[in-house]
Order: C-alpha cells, then structure tokens, then sequence
C-alpha cells in the first residue's frame, strides 16, 4: 500500500503547458459552478469538488492520462473535516490530533472506501482573488480590493477557487505527482473557511486520492 501527502501554502499559480494531447483537451465547467459566489458558510461542497475534479481532469487529460471519477460522500467528509481541523487549529499539515484521523491512511480507512494507493494534498488561499498578486485594499470592511491598475478583485466562486487552487498544486512538484497520478482513479475535495485571516478570510483545502 502505498500513501503520498503533499501541502501546499499559497504559490505561484502558473499553469504549466504540455504540447501532447493537449489540443484536444477542454475544461468543463458548469454554469453554476462559474456563476455562484462560494459563501462563508454552507459551503457547497459537491459542487467544489466536482468543479476541481475538472480541473484535474483537464490536466490529466494534457498528460494523455484517464480521467479520474468522485469517490464518494464518505471521502469527501474525510476531508471537509481535515479542513475544519486545520482552519480552527490554523496548521497545514497532514497530521491532526483527532483520534482515529489523525493520517491519512486512517481517513481514507474510516472512509470505508477500498484502496491500494492514495495521496493528498493540501493548501490555504485567501477567499477573495489576491493571492499572488499586488493589490490595493479600497475598503477593508466591504472586503473591497482592487489591483493597482484598478480592476476589481472579488470572491471566488466555485469555478475560479478550483481553478485556482489546482494551478497552484500544478505548480508544486508534489501536488503536481499527485495530480498526474497513473494508479489512481478517485478523487474527493473539501474545504472548510476561516473567517479570522487578514484580508477577509481564507479557505483550507483538502484533497485525497485513491486508485
């Protein structure tokens, strides 16, 4: 059996292009999932995960590799709650204090899911879209923010956190094996948002794979 974990703070979001197989590669993404705002609670959470299962896809799909499907709501749970554990203990890491889930392998096993391989990955963006970028704050208690060329910088919605979230990993060498993956075939994503961090909030993002 074999487990890999990689996290991921907030990078560079570069997408890395790849000349085979890519023309005939397209991202598909769904109207709601581009349209609707991701709120600070009651996050949609299927509708996350959908959105960034086709992001994955896209880029597995320019690496000439098989699309991978959802696991299922047990997994997803997994790793909604590994997100809360991070936000409300403000740690990115991989191992929690909560018994019983503390690694991975034990909530992939609580999942109930079959599993020869998995991996996950992690990471922590801001909810509104200034991560990696110069930014002017018009006013902070709106959550108004602007770059310095003066276009506005909203909320993420579902479609652009999932693009954005998987560019960032795409662009780490760890996330980006995990991504690109050959022996996997199931994928699940959550997050959970904390509302404390500077700039408005941040959501923690948790990502696991099995095949």
């Amino acid at each position: 059996m074999f487990l890999r974990i990689s996290a991921l703070c907030v990078g560079a979001a570069l997408l890395i292009s790849m000349p085979t197989f890519a023309d005939a590669c397209s991202r598909a993404v769904s109207q709601k999932a581009a349209s609707t705002i991701v709120p600070t609670g009651s996050i949609n959470q299927k509708l996350l995960g959908s959105a960034i299962r086709d992001e994955v896809n896209f880029h597995r799909c320019r690496a000439g590799l098989k699309e991978v499907g959802g696991a299922g709501t047990a997994l997803r749970k997994q790793a909604r709650d590994h997100s809360k554990w991070m936000a409300r203990t403000q740690q990115l890491t991989h191992r929690s204090t909560v018994a019983g889930a503390s690694t991975l392998r034990d909530r992939i096993k609580r999942a109930g899911v079959k599993f020869r391989t998995g991996s996950e990955n992690i990471g922590m963006v801001h909810r509104y879209q200034i991560d990696n970028r110069r930014f002017k704050i018009l006013d902070s208690g709106s959550c108004k923010f602007a770059t310095y060329e003066g276009k506005a910088l909203p909320a993420h919605s579902y479609a652009s956190l999932a693009r954005h979230v998987v560019g960032l990993w795409m662009n780490s060498p760890g996330h980006r094996k995990n991504i690109l993956d050959k022996r996997v075939n199931k994928v699940e994503t959550a997050v959970a948002f904390d509302p404390n961090s500077k700039y408005c909030g941040r959501f923690w993002v948790t990502q696991n794979f099995i095949g």
